[in-house]
């Protein structure tokens, strides 16, 4: 430990983070760039290993302006390109989270005023099916998407992915249940029940469904109480 420490040699970079991109940095640095407008013109690829690179080397700054350049470069053709560019990567969550964003989007256009039928068949056409739990879990934290729409795109995963029982409660609490009805909650209590999932699991959601009724309770209460405060005013 002492000869590490005691070590002046140069840390050896990474293989992955490539000479251009050193370049590109200290450039950017020392123009202060600080839009990373140097790399407007790049391709989302080169986007992609500069935004590895900064993550490493504790860019916080350059990485912030590159995750929303990458953001915007994010379509329905690349987006499985980026989710698997930075799906093992911790640093690059928002990224990860970010490139489902034009799947979600289709699916909220694709299924407006559609039936369970019709809901079905998109699963199968966006090929949510052949998701792994983790990918499927960002898709339910996507904003766009409504509890709902998230419940009926689990549901049909479910159908296919039967063996993944132990992932199921935690894809579950990517729902936000308190923004449900009353009665939708119950439905999809009721829906849970027949998936043989345990009865360890079914107590675990049950226990996930009063928690969420409790936090909703809390709201409107907070809401009326905010309400009665203003109309005394």
């Amino acid at each position: 430990m002492v000869e590490l420490v005691e070590d002046t040699n140069p840390i050896p970079i990474p293989a992955f983070i490539s000479r251009q991109i050193m370049l590109d940095l200290v450039e950017m640095v020392e123009k202060d760039d600080s839009e990373c407008a140097h790399l407007i013109l790049v391709s989302i690829d080169y986007l992609l290993d500069f935004l590895i690179a900064v993550d490493f080397l504790g860019c916080e700054g350059v990485k912030s302006v590159l995750e929303e350049k990458v953001k915007d470069k994010i379509t329905e053709s690349n987006w499985k390109k980026v989710f698997n560019y930075t799906k093992n990567i911790l640093g690059l969550v928002n990224t990860t989270k970010n490139s489902m964003t034009p799947i979600c989007t289709r699916l909220v256009e694709l299924t407006k005023g559609k039936n369970s039928l019709s809901m079905e068949r998109f699963n199968c056409q966006l090929g949510f099916e052949q998701y792994t739990p983790s990918m499927l879990k960002l898709v339910l934290k996507n904003d766009c998407l409504g509890g709902c729409l998230k419940f009926d795109i689990l549901k049909n995963w479910f159908i296919e992915n039967s063996e993944a029982k132990g992932e199921i409660l935690s894809l579950l609490k990517s729902i936000q249940f308190k923004e449900l009805e009353d009665s939708k909650v119950e439905e999809i209590r009721s829906e849970v029940k027949t998936w043989n999932i345990g009865e360890e699991l079914e107590n675990s959601f049950c226990e996930v469904i009063e928690t969420a009724k409790k936090e909703k309770k809390k709201l409107l209460e907070a809401r009326m109480n905010g309400l009665d405060f203003h109309f005394f005013l």
